[in-house]
């Protein structure tokens, strides 16, 4: 659950701080008092885009973070693998824009990406906005609502991997015949071309190599003038730290403070050594023949050309090599090659029908228990007569499965059952969002569910109804609710006030948790728009709705 909320400099807001409580909270507040920045800063932790112009006028940068707790195993996964793993189940994320348009993204300290964030962030909060029932409007997402409710995404996984597969072999299986199409004239030049390329049997970083060693012919004579002449001093430097040593050695044994200078001395005088053998085999190395120096010269010819043919590099040469050689393969053996993916192929699509199946089955039996807790949650929720069916109906092999999945709907008696989006009005949309929600988190899923204004167009029994069903989905996870309606901020355990105001000059919009009196002049604006002697005594009625 969402614990803590702690937002700096972001649009109106110059400091927050605001602790959430469990159970079903509200969040009120005049329009244009920064209810949707408050919304903004929560989105921005789980992973919404950010946006540089969000920072208040005169900051450099904006933050926002917050205190998670949760015991679902998803998002003990997600922190594992990760390393974000926290102390007792506590998540803190946290998010900050600078002016440079750059954003630093941390879950309990450790760096992450936006995209991994977006993940966790789905994980602990599932937002529904004001407009998410247009959602309900697009036949498409119908699957996907399904499959989330059922709870169970195994045997989705394993039929996108078999289909994914399935695609990619007949890619394979096309590319391949393709290939095999191609003229007999194309075939004898990538043949011809291959034979050059192994004839000249090139290797990675030869050309360096023998460049290398020519650099060192061409002068072999000033080299070998110059390691003579080195060898010549450092025998005669041996030589006399040889004797020098030798000396203090027999001195040390009479005076101790000598040692130290005869320990220092000793080493100088084996590398000295060293490095007389070590240049002495370097000599002997320069030594060539004229036959090495050709040999060398018409190897780097040849390599030079592969190179001019083929790419540029001897590396570019050897994968144009290598390419030829898998074309031509392809080419001798596609029959047998198209043969083996055809059965391929064949054991594949038997696969796929078969978890196609086990899917449509399961997604049947999720479609039966989901549509009769909808309907009942519809009854609950002001609409006493809606019948509600998902059909999940047959369709080609597509990467989500067999199914074509509709969310049917008749809302009065005697009407027939019709899809959604041709026969809900505005207020049944949101109504049929919420009964989806209601039955989908009884499944599980995020522990923080927030609704944002998915009351717009409701009143009386239906806004009383809402109020009901948001409650009671709080027994089970953290419900928050943005709402303008006092018949659902009544209803609340926590009401939460977003005002704004001036200070020191500038707006400012802030949200406190009220209570008593200053919770009953807020249900009475809701209601009427003012606070007087009238909504107030109202307002006081309605809040003792709980008591």
């Amino acid at each position: 659950m969402l614990e803590r909320l702690s937002v700096r400099n972001y649009v109106l807001i110059d400091k927050l701080d605001i602790e959430f409580r469990d159970g079903f909270s509200v969040i009120t507040g005049e329009t244009g008092s920064g209810k949707s920045i408050l919304l903004g800063a929560l989105s921005l932790v789980l992973g919404a885009k950010a946006d540089r112009e969000a920072i208040r006028k005169g900051e450099k940068s904006a933050e926002a973070a917050a205190v998670f707790s949760s015991s679902s195993d998803s998002v003990m996964a997600w922190l594992e693998e990760h390393d974000a793993s926290g102390d007792d189940g506590e998540i803190i994320i946290r998010r900050s824009i600078k002016e440079t348009g750059r954003s630093l993204y941390t879950v309990n300290g450790i760096p992450v990406s936006r995209k991994e964030g977006e993940e966790l962030g789905a994980l602990l909060v599932d937002i529904s906005s004001q407009h998410a029932h247009q959602t309900l409007l697009r036949p498409g997402v119908y699957r996907a609502m399904l499959d989330e409710a059922a709870a169970d995404s195994s045997l989705l996984g394993r039929y996108r991997t078999l289909y994914s597969e399935y695609r990619s072999a007949i890619s394979e299986r096309d590319r391949i015949a393709s290939e095999m199409e191609k003229s007999a004239e194309e075939r004898d030049y990538m043949a011809f071309c291959l034979s050059e390329l192994d004839s000249a049997a090139l290797k990675e970083g030869e050309d360096e190599e023998i460049e290398e060693r020519l650099g060192i012919i061409s002068s072999a004579e000033f080299l070998r003038e110059s390691i003579s002449a080195a060898l010549d001093e450092l025998r005669n430097g041996s030589s006399s730290l040889s004797e020098a040593f030798s000396i203090l050695d027999k001195a040390s044994r009479k005076d101790k403070e000598l040692e130290a200078l005869r320990d220092r001395l000793e080493p100088v005088s084996i590398d000295c050594e060293d490095i007389l053998l070590t240049l002495r085999s370097h000599l002997s190395s320069i030594d060539f023949s004229e036959a090495e120096l050709e040999e060398l010269n018409s190897r780097l010819s040849v390599i030079q050309k592969m190179k001019r043919r083929f790419g540029g590099s001897v590396e570019s040469a050897i994968r144009k090599r290598e390419e030829y050689r898998e074309k031509l393969r392809v080419m001798d053996d596609g029959e047998e090659i198209l043969s083996d993916l055809g059965k391929r192929i064949g054991k594949l699509c038997d696969e796929l029908e078969r978890v196609g199946k086990d899917l449509s089955a399961a997604r049947k039996t999720a479609a039966a228990l989901l549509s009769s807790s909808i309907e009942g949650t519809l009854h609950d929720l002001g609409m006493p007569d809606a019948l509600f069916r998902i059909a999940v109906d047959p369709v080609p092999a597509g990467p989500d499965g067999c199914d074509s999945v509709s969310f049917m709907i008749a809302p009065n008696k005697g009407e027939k059952l019709s899809p959604v989006q041709e026969s809900a009005s505005g207020g049944e949309l949101s109504r049929i969002l919420l009964a989806i929600k209601a039955s989908a988190g009884k499944k599980g899923g995020a522990e923080t569910l927030l609704f944002d204004e998915i009351d717009a167009g409701l009143g009386g029994n239906s806004a009383n109804a809402v109020g009901d069903e948001l409650k009671r989905l709080s027994d089970g996870c953290q419900v928050i609710a943005i709402t303008h309606l006092p018949q659902i901020a009544v209803r609340a355990d926590a009401h939460y006030l977003v005002r704004k105001y001036g200070k020191d000059g500038r707006t400012v919009s802030s949200t406190i948790e009220i209570e008593g009196e200053e919770r009953e002049k807020e249900t009475a604006r809701l209601l009427s728009g003012s606070t007087s002697g009238i909504s107030l005594e109202h307002a006081r009625s309605l809040l003792k709705i709980d008591e």
